[in-house]
C-alpha cells in the first residue's frame, strides 16, 4: 500500500465526483432516450455508458485491484459501436456503476504501489507509461465520456446534468 499522494487524492476526488455525475447524466432517460443515436456517426448512451463502466473495471487493475468486468468483451481492442450487437440495459448499466464505484472506493483505500508502479499493459498516449499514468489516463477518459452523456441527457430530456 502506498500513501496517499496529492496526484492520487486529485484522481480519488475526480473519481468521486463522477460516481455521482454518471448517476446524474441517467436521470430522467428513457428506454427510447438509451438506444437513440444522434447521428449514425456518434454513439448512443447505452453505448457510452456501458463503456464508461468497462473503463472503470480497468482503473481497478491499476490499482491492483482487479475486479470481474461483465462487459470486457463488448469493448475488447477498442470495440466501437454495433448496431447489431445487443448491449446491457439501462437498469443493468446503473447497477453494474453502483458495484463497480463501491470497488473503486474500496480500491482507492489502499492501492497498491507495486500495481501502480508497473508498466502498463499497452501503450499509452502520454509520457508516463506506467500503471499510474494509465489510471491518469482513464481518469481523463471517464470525464470525458460523462461529459458526451451529459451532452445526451440535454439532449434527449431537454434538462442539464445536475452537480448535486
Amino acid at each position: 500500500m502506498i500513501p496517499m499522494t496529492n496526484d492520487l487524492k486529485s484522481m480519488q476526488i475526480i473519481l468521486n465526483l463522477n460516481t455521482r455525475l454518471f448517476a446524474n447524466t441517467l436521470e430522467g432517460i428513457t428506454e427510447e432516450h438509451w438506444n437513440a443515436r444522434v447521428s449514425d456517426h456518434n454513439n448512443p448512451l447505452k453505448w457510452i455508458a456501458a463503456h464508461v463502466v468497462s473503463s472503470r473495471y480497468l482503473i481497478l487493475t491499476f490499482l491492483g485491484k482487479p475486479a470481474q468486468n461483465p462487459y470486457q468483451e463488448l469493448f475488447a481492442n477498442q470495440r466501437p459501436y454495433e448496431a447489431t450487437v445487443v448491449y446491457p440495459s439501462l437498469g443493468d448499466v446503473k447497477k453494474e456503476w453502483e458495484k463497480v464505484s463501491a470497488l473503486m472506493k474500496t480500491a482507492l483505500a489502499s492501492p497498491s504501489s507495486e500495481a501502480l508502479g508497473m508498466n502498463a499493459p499497452f501503450p499509452l498516449l502520454i509520457e508516463d507509461q506506467t500503471s499510474f499514468g494509465a489510471m491518469a489516463f482513464f481518469v481523463e477518459h471517464e470525464s470525458y465520456e460523462i461529459g458526451q452523456l451529459g451532452f445526451l441527457k440535454k439532449y434527449h430530456t431537454k434538462e442539464a446534468m445536475k452537480y448535486t
